[in-house]
C-alpha cells in the first residue's frame, strides 16, 4: 500500500539529484579554517589554512579557478550542524583531487586577503 504522506519521486527525478552531485564536490569552510584540527574537519594543511573563511571568499577564488561555484548559505557542517556557516558546490576536475582543490582555494583567499590589506595602505 502507497503511503499517502511520502509522494512518488519519480527515478529520473532521483538520477537527474544523483548526476548532478556526482559532478560536484562540496567545500565546507571548515576544510580551510586555521582554528579547526584536523578531527574538526580542517583538509588542509595548517601553514595552508585560513582564519574564518568565508563562503563569499571561497566563491570568489573558486570563480577565478573557473570552478564554476554554487553558494548554499543555509546549510551546516554535520560537526557543526547547529551553525549554519553554509558551503559552495564545484565542478569535478579529472585532474586534481579534492584535496588539491581545497589547498588551492585556502592559497587563493590567502593571496586575495593579502591584495585586500595591501590596497588599504
Amino acid at each position: 500500500m502507497l503511503n499517502p504522506f511520502f509522494p512518488l519521486v519519480s527515478n529520473y527525478e532521483e538520477d537527474k539529484v544523483k548526476t548532478k552531485m556526482a559532478e560536484k564536490i562540496v567545500i565546507w569552510p571548515a576544510y580551510l579554517a586555521a582554528g579547526k584540527t584536523r578531527s574538526e574537519g580542517r583538509i588542509v594543511p595548517r601553514k595552508d589554512a585560513v582564519k574564518s573563511p568565508k563562503v563569499e571568499e571561497i566563491e570568489k577564488v573558486a570563480r577565478a579557478l573557473n570552478l564554476e561555484p554554487e553558494v548554499e548559505k543555509e546549510k551546516a557542517y554535520p560537526k557543526t550542524h547547529w551553525e549554519k556557516s553554509g558551503r559552495v558546490l564545484v565542478t569535478k576536475s579529472v585532474l586534481k583531487r579534492k584535496a588539491e582543490i581545497v589547498t588551492g582555494i585556502a592559497k587563493g583567499i590567502k593571496e586575495l586577503r593579502e591584495r585586500s590589506m595591501s590596497m588599504r595602505r
